[in-house]
């Protein structure tokens, strides 16, 4: 049987647009050729920094175009996510309405407003009087907790942290002193185990020895499916503190929360089919089937609605000729208010630093209805709908949104295909 509605992507976006959906009784089926970039993030959850408020971004960004009051409803329906991730043993931490100071891997500072527990215990405002002891793993390249050390002292002593002490000591992995770590995922494999995280945890007390530490800090390796379980075990029987930086990417938070939303779509009912959409059907602007690409050959598959969340460069676009287009339903692609005519990514890239990269804001155009626009800025059929980083005129970077647009407009994309009208 053909469902309601057919989600395009896994991640934060296609998640969020299926649950709405399912929430409001429609039948939801979701393909996914991957993860997607959810999979790839930090682990923090990025909204909007609170100096800033809505009308201040640029006019094109998702908020302004989905508007005041729905951004005003981001809160409740964020809280109620949350309570549906918590139910699945994965705790996120923190404020829509507040900015959280954390630490990175390198020692770096960043804003943002939810993350996973574990980082979240480590945000700066909860280590004012901390002597903080940090740990880097013998054998792991990743974490130089000397270089952390430092830039947190530098820190300190600009009086910005008033932190009391500030360590850091190197340990062997136990039972497997000497071996090489060339991922942070080997380590949170390992530590999913309890007896290993019960070794791992002695060998962390007698590293720390009685000097008073009242945090612990970590590079993000603190288990991987069960990283919750593994978290509360080393908090109780270490009796400090317990945070993990934030990471290099790809990241261990960012899967553990992927796994999540998989856990989270699977109890909701929601199909996942696991394939690649390589074409559509489309008649007088009507979206009627796609056919998937699968492991066992091709199959179409019909729905009323469609909502496109494929992403912004982990698979939303493709090269052309020409320029930078949607490669499904052949959307074009803006860069800010034209067209964007993009021969040679290459080339593109030279002239300009990342943060502030049109390629980074690029994206397709939609209406206050997350329906895509073609372009004459008409709709470009009547039953798409669009969600997340395929859609342009925000920098997750600079505008500090990322997730914080995936899951909203994901949301919104759901409720409005649900409803049924086109």
């Amino acid at each position: 049987m053909n469902p309601d509605i057919i989600i395009i992507g896994g991640g934060m976006a296609g998640a969020a647009a299926a649950i709405a959906a399912k929430n409001k009784g429609a039948d939801v089926t979701l393909i996914r050729k991957g993860y997607g970039s959810t999979a790839l993030s930090s682990g923090t959850f990025d909204i909007l920094n609170t100096s800033r408020n809505i009308n201040s971004l640029n006019k094109r960004h998702p908020y302004r175009i989905v508007g005041e009051k729905n951004f005003k409803l981001l809160k409740n329906s964020l809280n109620d996510f949350l309570e549906d991730v918590k139910a699945e043993d994965f705790q996120i931490d923190g404020a829509v309405t507040k900015d959280a100071t954390l630490v990175s891997i390198t020692g770096a500072f960043k804003d943002t407003n939810l993350c996973q527990h574990s980082i979240c215990e480590g945000r700066l405002t909860g280590l004012k009087d901390a002597k903080i002891l940090f740990f880097g793993i013998k054998g792991f390249a990743g974490f130089n907790p000397k270089q952390c050390c430092s830039l947190f002292n530098d820190a300190n002593e600009k009086g910005n942290l008033l932190i009391k002490k500030i360590d850091y000591v190197f340990i062997d992995f136990p039972n497997h002193e000497k071996e090489i770590y060339p991922s942070p995922f080997i380590l949170a494999m390992k530590l999913d185990d309890e007896s290993a995280m019960g070794k791992f945890i002695s060998v962390v007390n007698r590293a720390a020895g009685k000097n008073g530490y009242t945090h612990f800090g970590f590079p993000p390796i603190l288990g991987l499916r069960k990283a919750n379980a593994a978290i509360k075990a080393l908090e109780n029987l270490t009796d400090r503190k317990v945070f993990e930086l934030l990471p290099h990417l790809p990241s261990v938070p960012g899967f553990r929360f992927q796994m999540t939303l998989n856990s989270l779509l699977n109890k909701k009912g929601i199909n996942v089919i696991e394939g690649e959409v390589i074409k559509a059907e489309i008649k007088d602007s009507i979206v009627e089937s796609l056919t998937i690409k699968k492991r066992n050959g091709l199959s179409q598959l019909k729905a009323k609605n469609f909502i496109l969340t494929t992403g912004r460069w982990a698979g939303g676009k493709a090269i052309k000729k020409n320029g930078i287009y949607e490669p499904l339903f052949d959307l074009p692609i803006y860069e800010k208010e034209r067209v964007a005519e993009i021969k040679d990514v290459a080339d593109y890239l030279d002239s300009y630093v990342l943060e502030s990269h049109p390629l980074l804001s690029v994206g397709i155009r939609v209406n206050s209805r997350l329906q895509p626009l073609n372009g004459n800025d008409d709709i470009a059929y009547k039953n798409l709908f669009a969600a997340g980083a395929i859609l342009g005129g925000y920098n997750y970077l600079t505008d500090q949104c990322g997730l914080g647009v995936a899951f909203l407009t994901g949301h919104l994309a759901g409720r409005y295909a649900a409803e049924g009208k086109g």
